[in-house]
Formats: C-alpha cells, sequence, structure tokens
C-alpha cells in the first residue's frame, strides 16, 4: 500500500473545495438566470391581466349591454304587466 503523506491530505481537500466552489458558483449564475427570466414573464403577465381587466370592464359597461339587448336581441324593459311580485 502506498503510505498517504499529511500534505496529500491537504492538496486533495484544497481540490475537493475549489472544485465545489466553482460548482456552487455556476449554480448560482443559472438560478439567478432562471429567477430574471421568472421576473419578466411575471410582468408580461401582470401586464396582460391588467389588459384584459380592462377588456372585461369596457365589455361589461351596462350602456353596452343594453344597446345589445336592444338592437341585436330586439329587447326592452319589462312593462308593468310583465313583473310577478312574490
Amino acid at each position: 500500500m502506498i503510505a498517504l503523506r499529511p500534505w496529500m491530505g491537504v492538496a486533495m481537500a484544497v481540490v475537493v473545495l475549489a472544485g465545489s466552489q466553482v460548482w456552487l458558483s455556476h449554480l448560482r449564475y443559472e438560478l439567478s438566470l432562471a429567477s430574471q427570466r421568472l421576473m419578466a414573464e411575471q410582468e408580461v403577465m401582470t401586464l396582460e391581466a391588467n389588459k384584459l381587466g380592462l377588456e372585461i370592464a369596457n365589455l361589461t359597461r351596462p350602456e353596452r349591454l343594453r344597446e345589445i339587448a336592444r338592437s341585436k336581441l330586439s329587447m326592452a324593459p319589462p312593462r308593468p304587466m310583465q313583473l310577478l311580485h312574490l
């Protein structure tokens, strides 16, 4: 068997620690990129949600719905005889 000298153990520990540091730096960089991509995607989604909210508000305006009911569906406000009181 080959006897390990004390300095070889220290050298191996330094190599392992240096390799771990490189790996951790790479991992930190990859996580930073992923985080930036997710934040950009979140911003796009927030803008889209705001746009859709405005569109819903516009489409459900009471004036617009009344006009559609009158012109396309031939609807009118109910007459007194058409109302039921329970």
